[in-house]
């Protein structure tokens, strides 16, 4: 019999080993199981983060996209105010030129004023002269007819005699 309480001492024992290291396996199991969820509520932590950063770039992507446009229209502006900037210089030069030429043509035409004036006074005064010696002329025709029938009338006068 004692051998026999041997054996179911030794059977208790494994048992009790049996039973422990079922306590540690169901220990781990639990452990593992803790983990797996941990682990699974990590990954869906993270497939949410994903998520939301992916969301992200696509918010950035359009972002870079419309700053990207907009530097292609600030350019073509940028081109455009090149060609207007050029086309006003040109024009402001063609102004300063025709300016120039308008004062030498207000100095010309006021030169020519002068020089027309000058030739009226001159018109003037030789129309005046004109008249005076018209007046002369008249005189002295009279005079001349005067003296040319005096001449006559003593011519006849002579012959009369």
């Amino acid at each position: 019999m004692d051998k026999l309480r041997e054996k179911i001492a030794t059977y208790r024992a494994q048992a009790e080993a049996a039973a422990d290291r079922a306590d540690a396996a169901e220990q781990a199991l639990k452990q593992t199981l803790a983990q797996q969820t941990e682990r699974e509520q990590e990954l869906i932590s993270l497939q949410n983060r994903v998520h939301l950063l992916e969301e992200e770039a696509d918010r950035r992507e359009a972002q870079l996209d419309e700053a990207k446009q907009i530097q292609k229209d600030n350019a073509a502006t940028l081109n455009q105010s090149d060609v207007v900037l050029k086309k006003a210089n040109t024009l402001e030069e063609k102004i300063e030129a025709l300016e120039i030429q308008l004062r030498e043509a207000t100095t010309t035409v006021h030169n020519l004023d002068l020089e027309n004036e000058s030739l009226q006074r001159k018109l003037a005064q030789k129309e005046k002269n004109l008249e005076d010696a018209e007046l002369k002329y008249e005189e002295l025709n009279e005079k001349f007819t005067g003296v040319k029938n005096e001449l006559e009338e003593t011519i006849r006068s002579l012959d009369d005699i």
